[in-house]
């Protein structure tokens, strides 16, 4: 008898974890998807789900949606979902069963470019830049374009060479001395060419723990009559003796990084394209 309750007990243990199984989705919706606390366009909105964020299906509802898209019909049921804030439903018409690589795609006069994996705060993928010499993306928390791959889709000019810089903020404050003033400053590092992997990929820069370091012996030294005139020559004196930036009472960040196309179409027209990328910062 104790047998057959330990048995059943299993069962029933094993019965909700698979009822409870989730399995994983990708948002497709490149504006991004509405999560409501109802199977229903008019149901509360929760939130606004980014493109290519992961969910956990949790089960599928039999309320059925078409939704015309462009003039195409895209049908499907509303499906109940978890993120990591809130549980409520989706309409599955705008589910990838595979995971999304966040492509952000930039179109040229005669030229496609395409950068992989960055998560923007508009949700935007695609950016005309055929009449515009610059644009502005906004990045996602806690993402950056640093290091990510840059490829040349379609490709019509006789040259298309390409520059990156970044603008990095110091900050800093006495602990141990009277001042308590807080001086910041951003400072422009120089255009430096990407690294180019082959005729079509590139990658992007990534600055380096051995380019904080010396950002930061730039940096202060500019500094220094800022820092004299607010803190003292004492507290210079003390900054200086730290040897470990990781103890001083220093702030340093990124705050944008800016790509510099330099093209060259076949008449030897020469035209410069920027995108500077907004890094999220608390300076």
């Amino acid at each position: 008898m104790n047998n057959t309750k330990q048995i059943l007990a299993i069962a029933l243990v094993l019965s909700t974890a698979f009822a409870t199984a989730q399995n994983n989705a990708y948002v497709a919706a490149e504006s991004g998807l509405s999560l409501r606390d109802q199977p229903d366009v008019h149901g509360k909105l929760l939130s606004k789900l980014p493109y290519g964020e992961a969910i956990g299906v949790l089960e599928n509802t039999d309320e059925k949606l078409v939704i015309l898209d462009g003039g195409e019909k895209i049908s499907g049921n509303w499906v109940k979902v978890e993120t990591r804030q809130h549980i409520g439903y989706v309409f599955n018409g705008y589910l990838s069963p595979t995971k999304i690589s966040k492509t952000i795609n930039f179109e040229f006069e005669q030229l496609q470019v395409e950068l992989k994996n960055l998560a923007t705060k508009n949700y935007k993928r695609q950016h005309n830049l055929k009449q515009n010499d610059s644009l502005t993306i906004e990045v996602d928390l806690e993402a950056s374009p640093e290091g990510k791959q840059l490829t040349l889709v379609d490709n019509d000019y006789k040259q298309v060479s390409i520059f990156q810089r970044y603008e990095n903020s110091i900050s800093y404050t006495g602990p141990n001395q009277p001042c308590q003033t807080k001086v910041w400053t951003a400072f422009n590092s120089e255009w430096t060419p990407i690294e180019q992997r082959n005729s079509r990929n590139f990658k992007l820069l990534t600055f380096s723990s051995e380019d904080w370091e010396q950002f930061a012996i730039t940096a202060l030294e500019a500094l220094k009559p800022e820092i004299i005139e607010e803190c003292g020559e004492a507290w210079l004196h003390e900054l200086q003796q730290v040897n470990n930036l990781k103890d001083n009472p220093i702030q340093m960040t990124t705050k944008r990084i800016f790509l510099k196309f330099i093209i060259t179409d076949s008449d030897d027209t020469i035209t410069e394209k920027i995108i500077e990328f907004k890094l999220p910062t608390n300076c």
